[in-house]
């Protein structure tokens, strides 16, 4: 994981939204696990800056696929490596057309759920809908590695807050605090215990 990654870039010239052109699409190549950022320019020192974020976040990987041109790509690693000088990572070929194919694959996904989103929100800004895009992207269910890119990358499935438990909606629409969420467990926990009680003594009748 985080050995091997994939960089590649959509081109929204055509759909500029003000300053932003470009999406970057960085994925890992074991866990298919996906990250976009908009990008103004692909200009390298604006990639590079976009990858510094990533890599201190996520670590950085010791080979970086691009088949946006071996130019490009070694000029980004120049860059990046320039603006961090302990790191180390080399430009490489994807190994087999499948390799590629897996990041064209994600950038179609990306493209039609962001149209989607753009609908149905809508809105102009794909620059604003692109870290829903990349949630649900990777909180889907992948195919090829039989569970959701998210979980393959944290081993857990993705959370988004109170309504991943198993509270029910009426109770969880009325939860303000931390309090109000104590105050609602405790009363599950006394209503759990009473019907327990209640099945023991109907056992042993």
């Amino acid at each position: 994981m985080n050995s091997r990654c994939q960089i590649d870039l959509i081109d929204m010239q055509a759909q500029s939204d003000g300053e932003y052109k470009f999406i970057l699409v960085y994925q890992d190549h074991l866990t298919k696990y996906v990250l976009l950022r908009p990008l103004k320019h692909k200009r390298a020192e604006n990639v590079a800056y976009v990858f510094l974020d990533i890599f201190t976040t996520f670590g950085a990987p010791s080979i970086l696929q691009s088949d946006n041109g071996r130019e490009f790509a070694n000029k980004v690693v120049t860059e990046i490596c320039r603006m961090w000088p302990e790191l180390k990572i080399i430009h490489g070929k994807p190994r087999h057309s499948q390799s590629q194919g897996s990041v064209e694959r994600a950038n179609q996904d990306i493209e039609n759920v962001l149209a989607t989103w753009l609908t149905d929100n809508r809105t102009k800004k794909w620059s604003e809908g692109l870290k829903f895009i990349q949630f649900m992207k990777n909180r889907s269910l992948h195919s090829g590695i039989k569970c959701s890119t998210y979980e393959a990358m944290f081993g857990t499935k993705a959370k988004i807050g109170l309504k991943s438990t198993l509270l029910p909606i009426n109770i969880i629409s009325d939860l303000r605090t931390e309090e109000d969420l104590e105050t609602a467990l405790n009363s599950i926990s006394t209503t759990s215990n009473s019907n327990n009680n209640i099945e023991n003594t109907e056992g042993i009748k």
